[in-house]
């Protein structure tokens, strides 16, 4: 079987396979193949797909105890790498009391929507809470068992007792001086379709919608780590999306093409700071994790700008890479339109675009339609980065020719060591792929070509450009002054086999922490030479007093960042 990472991950045609069963009416042969696959799987994040697949074609099959076994089995693969509470075990449980319900046991129905209320209560999911009590109160008025109804009743009434007593101990998202984390505004455009569900983290799904504009506020701790997504984790007893201690989305609001540009233009006059970058995320990447990483790109980056995401319909599943790149290339032709009304109606000047893994399909797709209309006499966009594109090298290449009047500057991360795109190479015949570093990295006049391959062993989780403070810091350097890879730190030229090409050598820039919040204070102070940025430090940051050692890092810092 071929494999999409260390873990044994599935066969990415596995899902092309399974749906050519279901097309043809073969359930059977589907459901073989999903119980094969989950047989010899090892990867957590996998077997949860195989298994929700397998409880949905086997309720479409009409077999509900063999989808109540499966999704049985789904609720416990997500208890244990998860946490017994984890917030989505809710939609599993209410699924498997649906299998319950159809099979005639009530009983057990009802004991599945109490566990599920009871996380809910504790995750604070309150728009989860309704839909359970309507299911929790129907089984009560139907059941002809007294003591099932009387079961049912009694989860519905002390329901508001436990409420009360949550509230009165849980913290609050109102603005509080006191609290201990930081909201994002972020903008977005997405042309995914709505679930139909009002909780944040599932309001978008994987289906293909229309184009839709909004905003979303994101909360960043204040004890985060710097390239870091901070969660929830059952082994350190934190069952629920705490805004002190995790990146968590609070809102997402969709609004009119009007009412979000003006809000754009709008903050862009307030800030002082009419700059912005557009984020595209690649493969696998459902919307909430979207929004959550281009939010703690900007905070990392403290960027004072527009942060702003365009979310195309990715499953979010191992299973679906397929689907992915059939509509991803669609997405391309919408993220066209909405950059030519970003650059015109959000009072942005600067605009950069920054494209990960698969999203690279829809970012060069766009550029070339754009490039090709596009009449203005200066670039369009500032900086634009393909990080680890998923996309064929010598095409890659070509629509460089075409994109490269409409941008600044254009900078490709790749690396030797993304397992994602070598999965990829395999199932394209061999073809190299434009994110691949190493010595046979892509060479073109149009790019300045980055191996990213020092970042290390976060290259297993294919998202290093935003995951290592290191990358945080290059791409800020970019965003800052244009600067040229022999003018940043930690940059190395290197002949390959293609022509020369640069290494990126995060050791050498020393404290990535220290570079990235000091980078971010000269931005702010718009300062552009080393000469500048010891007078800006001396005045604003730290003054000759301070501790030797610290104002030593920073001093050092400070050379790096300008390439000395």
């Amino acid at each position: 079987m071929s494999t999409l990472g260390p873990a044994g991950a599935a066969d990415p045609l596995l899902g092309v396979r399974i749906e050519q069963a279901v097309v043809e009416g073969d359930l059977d042969a589907a459901i073989a193949l999903l119980e094969t696959a989950r047989a010899d799987e090892t990867d957590p994040r996998t077997i949860r797909d195989l298994l929700s697949r397998l409880a949905e074609l086997q309720e479409l099959k009409g077999d509900r105890a063999a989808a109540a076994r499966a999704r049985a089995g789904l609720a416990a693969q997500i208890g244990a790498s998860a946490g017994q509470t984890a917030p989505e075990l809710v939609p599993v449980l209410r699924a498997l009391a649906s299998d319950q319900r159809a099979l005639g046991d009530l009983a057990a129905a009802v004991a599945t929507l109490e566990q599920a209320l009871a996380i809910a209560r504790t995750a604070a999911l309150a728009e989860a809470i309704p839909p359970l009590l309507r299911e929790l109160a129907a089984i009560a008025e139907a059941a002809n068992d007294s003591a099932v109804a009387e079961a049912a009743n009694r989860v519905v009434a002390s329901h508001e007792e436990s409420a009360r007593r949550l509230e009165e101990t849980s913290r609050a998202f109102d603005p509080d001086p006191e609290k201990e984390f930081t909201r994002v505004k972020i903008y977005y455009a997405t042309d995914r379709a709505r679930s139909g569900s009002a909780v944040p983290n599932e309001f978008y799904g994987g289906q293909r919608g229309e184009l839709e504009l909004g905003t979303a506020t994101v909360s960043i701790p204040e004890q985060h780590r710097p390239g870091q997504i901070e969660k929830p984790s059952w082994w350190t007893f934190q069952f629920r999306e705490d805004p002190e201690r995790h990146v968590v989305l609070q809102s997402v609001t969709p609004g009119s093409p009007e009412t979000v540009f003006g809000e754009m233009r709008q903050q862009a006059t307030a800030s002082g700071s009419p700059e912005a970058f557009v984020f595209v995320h690649g493969f696998n990447v459902p919307f909430h994790e979207a929004a959550q990483r281009t939010a703690q790109m900007a905070y990392d980056m403290n960027f004072d700008g527009l942060p702003v995401l365009y979310s195309w319909p990715s499953r979010a599943s191992v299973m679906s890479y397929i689907a992915d790149t059939a509509v991803v290339n669609l997405s391309g032709r919408r993220l066209s339109r909405f950059l030519e009304d970003l650059v015109a109606k959000s009072g942005a000047t600067r605009i950069h675009l920054i494209a990960h893994s698969m999203g690279n399909r829809a970012m060069t797709d766009a550029l070339e339609l754009f490039a090709l209309r596009y009449r203005g006499k200066n670039p369009a966009f500032d900086q634009v980065l393909f990080t680890a594109p998923d996309l064929d090298a010598g095409l890659f290449a070509e629509m460089m020719k075409t994109i490269r009047p409409i941008a600044n500057r254009i900078t490709l991360y790749a690396s030797n060591k993304d397992w994602a795109l070598a999965v990829s190479r395999q199932l394209h015949g061999d073809a190299p792929r434009a994110g691949q570093g190493g010595r046979s990295i892509l060479h073109t006049a149009e790019v300045d070509s980055i191996d990213m391959t020092g970042i290390g062993e976060d290259m297993l989780k294919h998202s290093y450009y935003a995951n290592n403070p290191s990358a945080l810091t290059d791409i800020l350097s970019l965003f800052w002054r244009d600067a040229p890879p022999d003018k940043r730190c930690g940059m190395q030229e290197a002949e390959g086999e293609n022509g020369s090409y640069w290494i990126y050598s995060p050791a050498a820039c020393g404290d990535d922490n220290v570079l990235l919040s000091t980078l971010s204070y000269l931005r702010r102070g718009s300062v552009a030479s080393v000469k500048d940025a010891r007078l800006f430090l001396n005045r604003f940051i730290m003054p000759a007093t301070a501790d030797p050692e610290e104002r030593s890092k920073l001093e050092k810092a400070l050379g790096k960042l300008f390439g000395n």
